[in-house]
């Protein structure tokens, strides 16, 4: 049996608006994501936000005795770590809502994997 018109309308406005709130659902969660990582050592601790920009930094008294290029590099590191396992978060984020194999999940986890890969761990960085 065939449906009308009105009933193919209602089912195309109720699919459409549970794909909107999903939408909507993912930006905010996106939104409110952030990383934090610690150098191997705890010098250093990044947190990164959703953009992947640097939104929180703290140093450990112990920073205070490394040489200025030292900390530098720790920190740039360190924030690199953070961003690639913010890039790894969104899987799950994105799975949640879309299920693991959809293609917003593909194309959501791909667009984070390919702006902040996954780095060797030369500082045995940590989470």
């Amino acid at each position: 049996m065939s449906q009308s018109p009105e009933d193919l309308l209602r089912s195309f406005e109720v699919a459409a608006a549970e794909q909107a709130e999903r939408a909507r659902s993912l930006s905010h969660r996106i939104e409110q994501a952030s990383m934090t990582v610690e150098s191997a050592g705890g010098e250093v601790r990044v947190t990164v936000d959703s953009t992947g920009g640097l939104a929180g930094l703290r140093f450990h008294a112990s920073a205070r005795n490394l040489p200025q290029d030292r900390l530098a590099e720790l920190v740039l590191s360190t924030s690199r770590r953070a961003q690639a396992e913010l890039a790894k978060s969104m899987d799950k984020v994105v799975a949640e809502l879309y299920g693991a194999g959809s293609d917003t999940a593909r194309f959501v986890t791909s667009a984070y994997a390919d702006r902040f890969p996954s780095e060797p761990d030369e500082d045995g960085d940590r989470s």
